[in-house]
């Protein structure tokens, strides 16, 4: 596949099903959208080691859909294993060493303009929250930091339990995948948002 900044949806699923060899499970629907369940079975690794991190096999996934991506920015990072989709980090806590230590509801302190692609992997819960010993973000202002700076076609990724307010004046939404770990873990929704062009 030729690498470029406009790959069409259908050929990002095409990219997708042929990188991971996974079944098809994901497919663009009659609105537009990209739409399926990703099953991601019983390993419960997380490569990062850190609670919450992202789910064994999560990133192979996210660089398959988006192989022309150059310039990641994990948001809420916590701690990345980077060997699979390197980027910069972001997180509250300077303790876990993050490339920025920011507010993602301001984002003051990141230039979002140089990035191509944005993961967000958020609190869930207020349960969550006591454990990172941080407070619930409100979505909706990180949708909207997000939405003030970033360039045109940049995509945010969003793993999350809910779909997080945005404004439509500054994203269309491009993909929503759900996603199964295993018995006893919390079901999730991959929300994939693009920048206006």
């Amino acid at each position: 596949m030729k690498i470029n900044t406009r790959i069409p949806l259908p050929d990002r699923v095409a990219n997708y099903h042929r990188v991971t060899g996974f079944p098809e499970s994901i497919f663009v629907a009659g609105d537009g959208r990209i739409v399926g369940t990703w099953i991601m079975g019983n390993d419960y690794r997380v490569k990062s080691a850190y609670y919450g991190g992202y789910p064994a096999g999560y990133l192979r996934r996210i660089k398959a859909l988006f192989p022309d991506k150059q310039r990641v920015l994990h948001l809420f990072s916590g701690r990345v294993d980077k060997s699979v989709m390197p980027g910069d980090t972001v997180d509250v806590n300077p303790e876990l060493a993050p490339d920025y230590v920011d507010d993602a509801q301001t984002l003051e302190r990141v230039p979002l303009e140089q990035y191509d692609l944005v993961m967000a992997d958020p609190p869930y819960s207020i349960e969550d929250c006591e454990r990172y010993q941080t407070t619930m973000v409100k979505r909706n202002k990180v949708m909207a930091a997000l939405g003030a700076r970033l360039t045109p076609g940049c995509h945010v990724v969003w793993l999350d339990q809910v779909l997080p307010m945005y404004r439509k004046d500054q994203f269309c939404l491009e993909a929503v995948i759900g996603m199964v770990k295993s018995t006893n873990h919390r079901f999730r929704v991959v929300t994939v948002f693009k920048r206006h062009n």
